[in-house]
């Protein structure tokens, strides 16, 4: 008896080892469909120190997005502050100037699947780069595990990197380069909370309506 419950540890033992191993190297991963952030954007391609701070709304079941954008554009411009939804479904931007309500209405022609919708997920074919924490993991719960992804666009004029959390893939940064259109742009994600608190932020107002 007493060897058989032996055989039993060490069968569970190495069910955990297994499982464990299966996950690594981790595969491409879809971030939850829709999401809530605070969010940082560096655009150098919109002129030196464009910087964009705000809060960033994401419905990738409905291919929408929203922005509450503090936009800096360097040290000689003042801050604009701009309300901005992307409605891939109606391949409509509309951008809203908070101070003065000015709505501006722009065409969405971006190419690829989902209307152009860019999805915060890894990429099928992206390679791992590798593994690791925010914080310290030499305290329990003071620390947050990460992945790192890159990819290439078969024709190389695209390129992407991003980490995720290992746990849920979250996004947490995300860098893109392109040398025949808007060249390099990086994004942040902060405070990151499941599901559209307020579905209206997908809805312009009626002055953008016309």
């Amino acid at each position: 008896v007493q060897w058989k419950d032996t055989m039993f540890r060490l069968g569970v033992i190495f069910a955990v080892i297994a499982c464990g191993l299966a996950q690594f190297p981790p595969q491409p991963c879809e971030s939850p469909p829709q999401w809530e952030a605070h969010f940082r954007m560096l655009d150098p391609s919109q002129g030196h120190q464009f910087d964009v701070f705000g809060r960033y709304h994401y419905d990738k079941t409905n291919l929408r997005k929203a922005f509450f954008e503090e936009v800096d554009e360097g040290r000689n411009s003042s801050y604009r502050y701009l309300e901005v939804i992307e409605l891939f479904q109606e391949r409509k931007r509309y951008e809203i100037d908070v101070r003065t309500r000015e709505c501006h209405v722009v065409p969405l022609d971006r190419p690829g699947a989902l209307n152009g919708f860019h999805p915060h997920d890894v990429p099928q074919g992206s390679a791992y780069r590798g593994f690791f924490y925010v914080g310290t993991n030499s305290e329990e719960g003071a620390s947050v595990a990460f992945t790192g992804w890159t990819y290439y666009y078969t024709d190389r004029s695209y390129y992407w990197e991003g980490s995720f959390t290992f746990h849920g893939c979250v996004p947490y940064r995300s860098n893109s380069f392109n040398h025949t259109t808007f060249g390099a742009r990086f994004e942040e994600f902060w405070d990151v909370t499941p599901g559209i608190s307020d579905p209206n932020v997908f809805i312009p107002p009626p002055t953008c309506r016309g």
